[in-house]
C-alpha cells in the first residue's frame, strides 16, 4: 500500500469513526478532511450502511504500531532476532510476519533487507500486512475442504483414501508425510470428521461416512458419564415389581427401623 492509499485510508477510517459516533455526513466528511463528494462515494460502496467498528487486536497479536516499527528496523537492516528482542516478540513471531509479506530471510535470525523504491519489490509494507491480517482473522473460517481453490485437490485425496478404508488419523499424517513442503495441504482429523458428520462442512460425498471404522454418520461421546452408564445398576428390579409382602410389611425387614 503507497503513502497515498494509506492516506485515503485513514481519511476513510476517521469519516466511518465520526459516522458511528453519531456525527451527520457533512460532519463526519469535515471531520475526515474531505469533502461531501467524497464522503458519498464511501456511502454508496457501502450500501448506504455504517460498517462495524474494527474489533479489538489481542495482546499476541501483532498491532499496527508494532509493524510499523518492524519495517523501520528491517529496512534499518536489523535481524530477525534483534527486531524481536526490541518489540519483546519471539524471533518465530518477526520471521513468521516477514514471510507472510513475502520478505526473504537470509539464514537463521537474519532478515534480508529490502529498500523497494518507486521501483517495487518484494519489500515489507506493514499497512498492507496489517490488512491482509485482519482479513486472515476474519470469522467464520470456510474449511479447508470446502475451500474453492485447494479444497478440490484436498476432497479428492481424502476420498480415495476413505474408499480404501483409511483413518482420518492415517489420512492427516500421510499428506504431512507425502507433501512435507506443501503445507496447504495439511489437514487434521478433526476437519475430516467434521466434513464427514455435519452436512455443509466441505464437499466430501455425502455417503462417505459409511466407510468410516464406526459406520455412523452422527459423532457419540466416548465417555461413561456421556453414556450415563454411571446411573445404571447391573440386574436392578423397578419397585413397582416389588413383592406384595412388602407391602403389609409382615417381614422384617421391609420396614425401616426405629
Amino acid at each position: 500500500m503507497s503513502r497515498r492509499k494509506h492516506e485515503q485510508w485513514l481519511r476513510q477510517e476517521k469519516f466511518w469513526e465520526g459516522a458511528r459516533a453519531g456525527l451527520t455526513w457533512t460532519a463526519a466528511c469535515e471531520a475526515a478532511g474531505v469533502d461531501r463528494a467524497q464522503g458519498y462515494r464511501w456511502r454508496r460502496a457501502r450500501g448506504g450502511r455504517i460498517p462495524p467498528a474494527p474489533r479489538e487486536v489481542s495482546g499476541r497479536l501483532l498491532s499496527l504500531e508494532e509493524r510499523l516499527r518492524i519495517a523501520d528496523l528491517h529496512l534499518a537492516g536489523q535481524s530477525v532476532r534483534a527486531i524481536g528482542r526490541a518489540l519483546g516478540r519471539a524471533p518465530s513471531t518477526i520471521s513468521r510476519e516477514l514471510t507472510h509479506a513475502g520478505v526473504p530471510t537470509a539464514g537463521p535470525g537474519r532478515a534480508r533487507p529490502h529498500r523497494g523504491g518507486a521501483g517495487g519489490g518484494a519489500g515489507y509494507e506493514p499497512y498492507t500486512a496489517h490488512h491482509n491480517a485482519a482479513a486472515r482473522a476474519k470469522r467464520p473460517k470456510t474449511m479447508k475442504l470446502g475451500d474453492p481453490v485447494i479444497g478440490a485437490e484436498l476432497s479428492a485425496y481424502v476420498s480415495e483414501k476413505m474408499d480404501l478404508r483409511w483413518s482420518p488419523e492415517q489420512i492427516s499424517s500421510t499428506l504431512r508425510e507425502t507433501y512435507p513442503e506443501r503445507q496447504e495441504l495439511r489437514v487434521s482429523p478433526e476437519t475430516i470428521y467434521q466434513s464427514l458428520c455435519v452436512q455443509g462442512r466441505g464437499h466430501l460425498r455425502t455417503d462417505l461416512h459409511k466407510q468410516l471404522r464406526s459406520g455412523r454418520a452422527q459423532r457419540r461421546p466416548n465417555t461413561a458419564a456421556a453414556q450415563g452408564s454411571w446411573s445404571k445398576i447391573p440386574g436392578a428390579i423397578s419397585i413397582s415389581e416389588r413383592p406384595p409382602e412388602a407391602a403389609d410389611r409382615a417381614v422384617p425387614g421391609h420396614w425401616e427401623s426405629q
